[in-house]
């Protein structure tokens, strides 16, 4: 009996002992820690709540600062000194502008008594506000005519394969508009079906479509750009649309023997190089981990100054490695940061585009 009651006792004891520990820890507390501000008007502006706390340490504490994770989120409050046992109060704003749908931010405070933060949260749902035909439209192409993009990124498109992308248009004028393009750069795979008069406050979308023949040698970056006239007036906006071409990837047959190309690095660094003093050389390792033969349909960069000894057509057989060189020449680099990209287009079917990033730092000799 007496060892079951000095049990008792003792866990009492720990218990107390935890209680001043959470106590100190926790100098301040708070009515409501967690908010919902229900729905939110994007169109109504801020919203604000304000958090009521009380000091239930026994000295005066100090709000040192409140954080949050989102410039949508403000915090007002005072650094004056809160007494043992009194309430003070931290007034949290939500700025909805542009952040339509459920939101969930954290709000951290930090006081004097404490190296642990105390953690609030606000949440709601903001309701959307009627966007302007302008947000709507951006690009203004001229005679009330807007688009309401001028790229579009059409990624993969396989050999006998076809891939569809739209832009929306309207006219905001009060006449019928002519719309009419010419190509600036072509890569005859591309048909655009675009109408030729636009009726006055008529909505719409035109059609694009990559088509790679199925009997086609072409492979890698396809480009395309459009200077579009709007009434006989060339618009400033240029129409740009791109796309990847490759291999079409057959599962009933890919998965049974198909390459995988791996590089022993992404970034190729040629560090801090002297104009004219020659090319400098730097490689990486290029690895077929597959079980079918890897066969480069296309290397692409840009600046004439690089050279790569990976060429279209190169083959590297399954499990077999190779060391690709890259040369950059020191007279054709221009001075500063010098940057490009190289793309190599293969027929592995997971991952049928890779890309090296290429730097160097080109100064005076």
């Amino acid at each position: 009996m007496r060892y079951i009651l000095h049990t008792l006792l003792l866990a009492f004891s720990l218990l107390s002992g935890l209680t001043a520990v959470s106590a100190q820890q926790v100098p301040i507390l708070f009515e409501e820690p967690k908010w919902n501000f229900g729905d939110v008007r994007e169109s109504g502006g801020s919203v604000e709540h304000t958090f009521v706390f009380t000091n239930v340490s026994d000295r005066p504490v100090v709000i040192v600062d409140v954080s949050t994770g989102c410039g949508c989120t403000t915090p007002k409050y005072s650094r004056k000194p809160v007494l043992a046992g009194a309430k003070g109060e931290i007034v949290v704003a939500f700025d909805p502008i542009n952040r339509p749908g459920h939101f969930s931010k954290g709000v951290s405070v930090m006081t004097s008594a404490s190296k642990e933060p105390v953690l609030l949260q606000v949440e709601g749902n903001v309701v959307p506000r009627e966007k302007t035909l302008e947000e709507l439209y951006p690009f203004d192409m001229g005679g009330g005519v807007r688009f309401d993009s001028n790229f579009r990124a059409f990624a993969y498109v396989g050999r006998g394969d076809r891939a569809d992308a739209e832009i929306g248009w309207v006219n905001t004028s009060s006449k019928p508009a002519r719309l009419s393009f010419e190509w600036q750069q072509r890569s005859g795979l591309l048909t655009v079906d675009m109408p030729t008069v636009l009726a006055a406050g008529e909505k719409g979308k035109f059609r694009l479509h990559y088509e790679v023949p199925a009997g086609s040698d072409r492979y890698g970056t396809l480009t395309d750009v459009l200077a579009v006239s709007v009434n006989g007036v060339r618009s400033q906006t240029a129409l740009s649309v791109s796309a990847i071409a490759v291999d079409r990837y057959d599962a009933a047959v890919d998965d049974m023997a198909s390459p995988d190309m791996g590089l022993s690095k992404k970034f190729i660094k040629f560090g801090e190089l002297k104009r004219g003093a020659g090319a400098e050389d730097s490689s990486v390792v290029l690895t077929n981990n597959g079980s079918g033969e890897l066969i480069i349909r296309a290397v692409e960069f840009r600046n004439r100054a690089l050279e790569c000894s990976l060429k279209a057509g190169d083959r590297i057989a399954a499990g077999k490695s190779v060391t690709v060189t890259f040369r950059l020449s020191t007279a054709d680099a221009d001075y500063g940061v010098w940057v490009d990209r190289v793309r190599i287009i293969t027929n592995d079917p997971a991952h049928p585009m890779q890309t090296l990033r290429v730097t160097a730092i080109v100064v005076e000799p």
